[in-house]
């Protein structure tokens, strides 16, 4: 499970730089949407006032050039766009309210000033979020994290849109471990053009992670290219300066996809059908002969879909019974052979084993019949998939 959160890189502030009284209010709720440049507060401020008219008297004096840079960047800091400074510069008419435009396209998600208010400079009039794309927190279990790798893309799904999902990718792994919960925060990147998804709902997410042949998840696709360190919701082809703070992008460290070998691709997989889990051991049960049957204790990784891979244990091509196996199982417990529950038979486990041979590794199993063994198979796994 996670929840839909704000996405913090396109949150913005709207404040007061200057101290003076709120004349108008141009948003006056909270959920109203804005776009790039709309204006939001009128202000009027007398310190606003006194600074136009040291403009006005600098520009007067054609020797006080530097008196006029300052004026400039005095104005520009207070609030005012380069559009109303120029105006001042051409028509000589001071502004005694100043308007505050919107930095960002978005949604007015607080509203913290009243009309005919006082304002300072710092307080914050207006909380402003950009909700085409949303950042979803989902809660992942130690023992998933292995499957879990930045790049990874990940499907989403609420129940305020049913039979709708969603796609984004794995761009942040919090290092630090929830001790509380066991569980590690991972961050996801949704586009969210539409405004479907909202922030605070609840979502569930699939994460699909294929295994190569040695267990470990496959390379998401993202190895190769270039990010930057403090933004990782950048992804380039190239190196070169980061857009958004201008630091030095980075490579992503990892084999790409496209360079890694076909055979190293193709994972030895079981039906989970085959597999007797014990909660400390795994079984499977090979034919050895037409009616004669051994178990075999395997290692596997994470289960899939319909399939276990098999990491060690088994080779391919070895038969493996698919149904009747907990009857052929019960059949070797009766018998005091090595079992799911008794590695070494049940009379080595009851101290009953007083020499002579060996019970033979490969009983028959009197008259016992399970399906046809299904052969394992070195082929491409079925996607491993977690759920959250």
């Amino acid at each position: 499970m996670g929840k839909v959160q704000y996405n913090e890189t396109v949150l913005a502030n709207i404040v007061s730089r200057v101290e003076g009284y709120v004349e108008r209010l141009f948003v006056d709720f909270t959920g109203v949407e804005v776009k790039l440049g709309d204006h939001l507060v009128e202000i009027y401020s007398p310190e606003l006032v006194v600074a136009q008219q040291e403009m006005l008297i600098a520009l007067e004096s054609s020797r006080r050039t530097n008196l006029v840079e300052s004026s400039t960047r005095k104005l520009l800091r207070w609030g005012l766009t380069q559009e109303q400074v120029d105006e001042l510069v051409q028509n000589k008419k001071i502004h005694e309210r100043l308007t505050l435009f919107s930095p960002i396209a978005g949604t007015v998600i607080e509203k913290m000033v009243v009309q005919k208010s006082a304002v300072r400079p710092g307080d914050v009039l207006y909380r402003l979020a950009n909700l085409e794309s949303v950042w979803v927190y989902l809660d992942i279990y130690e023992f998933e994290l292995p499957w879990v790798q930045y790049g990874q893309t990940v499907v989403i799904k609420s129940e305020a849109n049913p039979g709708e999902s969603f796609t984004g990718r794995v761009w942040f792994i919090s290092p630090v471990l929830n001790e509380e919960t066991r569980t590690i925060k991972v961050l996801l990147n949704i586009s969210n053009a539409g405004h479907k998804l909202k922030p605070g709902m609840f979502a569930s997410a699939v994460i699909r992670a294929e295994l190569m042949a040695d267990g470990k998840p496959a390379p998401t696709g993202v190895a190769g290219q270039w990010s930057c360190s403090m933004h990782p919701l950048v992804l380039q082809p190239e190196g070169g300066p980061c857009p958004v703070c201008k630091m030095a992008l980075v490579q992503i460290p990892g084999t790409p996809a496209s360079a890694m070998p076909a055979d190293d691709q193709l994972l030895l997989a079981v039906p989970v059908t085959a597999v007797l889990d014990s909660g400390v051991r795994k079984l499977v049960y090979v034919e050895r002969s037409k009616g004669q049957f051994a178990p075999m204790e395997i290692v596997t990784g994470p289960r899939t879909e319909d399939s276990y891979p098999v990491l060690s244990g088994l080779s391919e091509g070895d038969k493996v019974v698919t149904r009747g196996n907990f009857l052929l199982d019960s059949q070797f417990q009766i018998r005091g052979l090595p079992s799911l529950f008794y590695k070494e038979g049940q009379a080595a486990a009851n101290g009953h084993q007083h020499g002579g041979a060996s019970p033979p590794a490969s009983p028959p199993t009197n008259g016992v019949s399970p399906s046809p063994a299904t052969p394992a198979s070195g082929a491409k796994p079925q996607p491993h998939e977690q759920r959250h």
